[in-house]
């Protein structure tokens, strides 16, 4: 397995498994800090989804393990992903 991108704060990583002639494995890794924070993303989904289509011309599969939830006290305890759909 192969650390295929990064990003930054470690926000999130991509790891990527190539084993003889089945169809490469992508698997996407994130935590996804709460809104306001200084180590936010704001562009983690967008991010997310040109990987996805990047993999997707590669021929490959893609696997998300992740926790978009993140927990403070000050702030809220989820992101908001209404529009996550769309962007995908």
């Amino acid at each position: 397995m192969l650390k295929w991108k990064e990003g930054s704060h470690n926000s999130y990583l991509w790891l990527w498994l190539s084993k003889g002639t089945a169809p490469n494995l992508f698997v996407y890794v994130v935590y996804a800090t709460p809104v306001g924070s200084k180590h936010e993303n704001k562009f983690l989904f967008q991010n997310m989804a040109a990987n996805i289509a990047e993999v997707q011309i590669l021929g490959g599969i893609v696997l998300l393990g992740r926790d978009f939830n993140a927990r403070t006290v000050m702030l809220p305890d989820t992101i908001d992903t209404s529009n996550l759909c769309e962007l995908l």
